[in-house]
């Protein structure tokens, strides 16, 4: 018998068999998200609620529940051959069942309440089965049927279900909670609201997934225009037509093209608007030198008084500071040069200030070509003539940012500056050229000789064609441009009937070729009945005659001319809503808040913009709508939510 060695009580390394016991790694399952695409709003396409995977089953059905059902009112509802007579489904029957949903894709009626909770275990009575997935489509009886379904045992218990499964202060699992809270839980519930998850970014983002709607300028059921805010859109520009391209067309605020049309139509002109922005930004370019300018021009005032060149009284000679001017605001650039010519001395000495004690010869230099610049003749003259032609058009652009402000008034202030202008260019520059010569007189300033026979560059007839003559030529054919289609639609103010044909043809998707052979003949007969009629004497503008057309009920029986009023009237005249958008933004995206998203900030714009209309909300129904969104880990204390929505 051989002897055995250790080794032999081990098996061979390659005769071991492997271990088949090894568990296998199975990836572990994606968990499935809930998405507002998944919800339809035609009934007829959408698939049966039991499809949906069961980890957002409750969510699709309270999406469902908070959108309501689906009722199309403003369409025509196809007519079917039924005992005899043609039959449709009526929209009268959406005012008394309001679960009643109509699908445009089956031309069916269907249930929400039995769609979302439908019981297949219940006796299947009064169509319940039907108006869960197939739709009933039985017009003839369709009354008789609704009301037997009302009442049925299969929906009245499919209601309640949805009613106790979108109150979560009254379902069960509530309930059981309060049942089973101890002290401990109660008085952290209570006093420990101020780490709740409903303060958190991520609850705080579920605020913003709300239907909101995106609103512009309309006429509405009273003949009342009414502007609302439109979403905020990223430009490269502010010229009209990028604004054009961004917004389809974008209101009064494109007139503003006016400004940088004349700026670009003379070198001379647009050199001088690239220096107003550089005297501006380095007198106040510290505080420091906003207060040596205040000062300065404080001392200068009281030397005037002294001297008697100015008056003493209320409200004149206030203390006031350099505004800097904006790219779309006709009134600032006003502004600007206004304060510029009050502030003239003031602003040269702090210049001068600047020159002299700057260590930096960047800054001494620049203070010293700023200087240069404004005591020459050409800047004077500019500042005059654009301080002149934009006085003009201020008076239209205060109107225009009026939010009653309508057509017919327009189109008069608009003729008014384009007189203006042309008086100005035929008999507006020797009084220019004096009051020039006397400002250059008076602040040592020297006026070049303006009888020199040579053509040099500094010559008067130059400054007339190429400086005085431009700018005055840029604004008029400007303010044609921008006004050419509407010029020809001031017609309601003497109800010319040709041109408001002319403006119908002009709004040709709204007018078809039946109804523009017969708005001549309903215009005069409008034209001829206002004039009998008592409510419409003295009235002149077009907003008043589409109320009295709606009061007198006119708008029904001459609906084409009312449908051209209202056209006249959403014409984009109106620039106030869009300057106190722009000025609620700096309000809501502050530094602290500078990484806001484009969603979130839009949505704080609405909530801003038309705080007027979210007053009118109860807080419980805000309270409400938040907590049935989702569910929710703990209720929002009623207290806790009244200080929070009062505070906004």
């Amino acid at each position: 018998m051989s002897k055995r060695t250790i080794q032999s009580y081990f098996s061979n390394s390659s005769a071991s068999t492997p271990h088949t016991n090894e568990s296998t790694y199975e990836p572990k399952k994606s968990r499935v998200e809930f998405s507002h695409s998944d919800l339809i709003g035609d009934p007829g396409k959408r698939k049966p609620i039991d499809d949906y995977q069961p980890e957002i089953r409750d969510q699709i059905k309270r999406a469902y529940a908070l959108n309501g059902p689906t009722q199309p009112r403003d369409i025509i509802f196809p007519r079917k051959w039924m005992s005899g007579e043609f039959r449709s489904f009526q929209k009268t029957w959406f005012d008394e069942f309001d679960w009643l949903e109509y699908s445009e894709y089956k031309g069916a009626a269907y249930c929400l309440y039995c769609y979302l909770f439908f019981n297949s275990s219940m006796p299947k009575k009064f169509g319940s089965s039907v108006f869960a997935h197939q739709g009933y489509v039985n017009w003839k009886k369709a009354k008789d049927t609704f009301n037997k379904h009302n009442v049925c045992k299969t929906h009245v218990e499919a209601r309640q279900k949805c009613e106790d499964f979108m109150n979560q202060r009254t379902n069960v699992g509530r309930k059981l909670v309060q049942v089973d809270k101890v002290e401990i839980v109660k008085a952290t519930y209570e006093k420990g609201y101020k780490n709740c998850q409903m303060l958190s970014p991520y609850v705080q983002k579920d605020l913003q997934h709300v239907e909101s709607c995106t609103a512009c300028r309309f006429v509405n059921d009273e003949g009342k225009v009414i502007e609302r805010f439109l979403r905020l859109q990223h430009v490269e520009s502010c010229t009209a037509i990028v604004l054009k391209e961004a917004l389809v067309r974008y209101d009064g605020a494109s007139n503003m093209r006016v400004v940088v049309s004349v700026s670009t139509s003379s070198a001379d002109i647009a050199d001088f608007f690239n220096y107003v922005p550089l005297i501006v930004n380095t007198v106040g370019a510290s505080c420091m030198r906003k207060d040596v300018l205040l000062a300065k021009h404080h001392d200068v005032l009281l030397e005037k008084i002294e001297n008697g060149e100015i008056m003493t009284g209320r409200g004149l000679n206030q203390e006031s500071g350099l505004a800097r001017p904006g790219d779309t605001r006709w009134g600032s650039h006003l502004k600007t040069l206004l304060r510029i010519l009050v502030m003239w001395e003031a602003i040269i000495d702090v210049l001068e200030i600047v020159k002299k004690d700057s260590v930096k010869p960047a800054c001494t230099g620049g203070a010293l070509g700023l200087i240069g610049k404004m005591e020459s003749f050409d800047f004077v003259f500019i500042m005059h003539l654009m301080i002149e032609l934009l006085g003009m058009t201020d008076i239209l652009s205060r109107a225009l940012q009026r939010k009653d402000q309508d057509i017919v008034e327009a189109m008069h202030l608009i003729t008014d500056v384009k007189d203006s202008l042309q008086d100005i260019r035929e008999n507006g520059w020797e009084p220019l050229l004096k009051k020039v010569k006397t400002f250059c007189e008076k602040n040592e300033i020297e006026v070049p000789d303006m009888d020199e026979e040579i053509n040099i560059r500094g010559t008067s007839r130059r400054r007339k064609q190429k400086i005085f003559l431009v700018a005055i030529d840029a604004i008029l054919s400007e303010l044609n441009i921008r006004f050419s289609e509407i010029s020809s639609e001031n017609s309601f103010s003497n109800f010319n009937v040709d041109k408001l044909m002319r403006l119908a043809e002009i709004y040709a998707e709204d007018f078809d070729i039946g109804e523009l052979a017969l708005l001549p003949n309903q215009l005069k007969s409008f034209v001829n009945r206002a004039r009998r009629t008592q409510e419409f004497l003295g009235c002149s503008e077009l907003g008043k005659v589409a109320e009295i057309m709606v009061k007198t009920t006119m708008n029904t029986s001459y609906q084409l001319v009312y449908r051209l009023i209202e056209l006249t009237l959403i014409l984009p005249v109106a620039t106030a809503s869009v300057e106190r958008i722009f000025s609620a933004m700096s309000l809501i995206k502050t530094d602290l808040r500078s990484k806001m998203g484009d969603e979130w900030f839009n949505d704080l714009m609405i909530c801003y913009n038309e705080k007027e209309i979210f007053r009118k909300i109860e807080n419980e129904k805000i309270k409400k709508r938040f907590e049935e969104m989702k569910n929710r880990r703990m209720l929002m204390p009623k207290n806790l939510m009244v200080n929070i929505i009062d505070k906004i």
